[in-house]
């Protein structure tokens, strides 16, 4: 089969690949849409949560078939699923963990004590182990979570995006009626702040550099959008808002959006932080204090697939407007490259079949 493996920083190779048997507890896909997601960048771009050393759960070192947004069909199944059947259609949850460890016995597989590797590896597949970027891949069939028939595999890829902003949603105990920040405007803080919107947020803000990505965002619902190289995001928020807001979502992962969420967030409010930084930050830990500031943190996701897909589905229209190009396989490189320089794609998704 066809396959796109990286093999470290910049090198990224289409090349023809065997692939196993599913093991006994996995099921074989046939994979419809692989979408290419902000740590792909990071991975091609600089090498960054490759396997360099063999994975503890994967036994996998680079290279690695990338890609953990996927959806397909199942052609395959080992001899004890269960749960799924040959020709479910399915999103899969990339998540690595080895189900026995405290973290993993608690429903907190997401932080599995096992997973990651001894270089920082990452614990998903495609990351870890072989993913998504292939005409077919194997996984767990735990993880295998079946789409409606009326949803299409595109937006059945798009569950594992949303997944993380919905598991930022459900960490920073969001409640129909309060109001939200979105620092960022790329494809989590786009999913962010449509969900907190279906949540019952009664005023979501979203602040970008971007002017196109601040235009994506009021095509998905977001009016209130906010540019801070022309707006003073600090101001505005407080003029409409004097205590601020009851949750800022960090969606962008640099010190100045983290700044401003530490400024706009209501004394006793929730910062919460959903982006991968670049580099350390600086925090002003005695500001959090007298403030009353709630930082929270988040990897991943953990029981949310099944919720994720029914909004998903309940939100069509709204989240087909999430996939800007379709490309490819042999286009995945181009197709990474044009979300690094093209602000206007939100979420470029690879086809194995085009």
């Amino acid at each position: 089969m066809k396959a796109a493996r990286i093999y470290g920083k910049q090198d990224i190779r289409i090349e023809d690949v065997e692939i196993p048997e599913p093991k006994d507890d996995q099921v074989q896909i046939k994979v419809k849409f692989v979408g290419i997601c902000g740590s792909d960048i990071h991975m091609y771009a600089e090498g960054l949560s490759l396997p360099y050393e063999k994975n503890p759960l994967t036994g996998k070192t680079v290279p690695i078939i990338e890609g953990h947004e996927f959806s397909g069909q199942i052609v395959k199944v080992g001899q004890d699923v269960k749960n799924v059947k040959v020709g479910d259609r399915i999103a899969v949850e990339p998540i690595l963990s080895c189900g026995h460890c405290r973290n993993c016995m608690k429903g907190l597989y997401n932080y599995c004590l096992n997973a990651v590797g001894p270089d920082g590896s990452g614990n998903f597949i495609g990351v870890s182990g072989d993913g998504g970027m292939a005409e077919y891949a194997n996984v767990e069939a735990k993880f295998a979570h079946k789409l409606p028939d009326e949803m299409g595999f595109d937006l059945g890829a798009l569950a594992e995006p949303t997944a993380v902003a919905y598991e930022g949603i459900k960490r920073s105990g969001l409640i129909e009626g309060q109001t939200v920040a979105v620092m960022g405007a790329g494809p989590i803080g786009l999913c962010t702040a449509i969900l907190a919107k279906i949540a019952g947020a009664t005023k979501v803000y979203i602040s970008d550099v971007s002017d196109v990505r601040l235009a994506k965002a009021k095509e998905v619902g977001i009016e209130n959008t906010l540019n801070p190289t022309k707006d003073d995001v600090v101001k505005k928020i407080h003029e409409d808002l004097p205590d601020g807001v009851d949750i800022s979502f960090e969606c962008a992962g640099v010190q100045a959006t983290f700044d401003t969420a530490a400024q706009i967030t209501t004394a006793t409010g929730v910062i919460q932080v959903d982006a991968l930084f670049g580099k350390s930050i600086d925090l002003d830990i005695n500001g959090a204090i007298m403030k009353g500031h709630n930082i929270h943190t988040t990897l991943g996701y953990e029981n949310a697939f099944p919720i994720v897909i029914q909004i998903i589905n309940s939100n069509q229209e709204t989240f087909k407007k999430m996939i800007t190009k379709k490309i490819p396989l042999n286009e995945t490189v181009e197709g990474i490259k044009s979300l690094q320089n093209d602000k206007s794609q939100v979420k470029v998704m690879i086809s194995p079949e085009m």
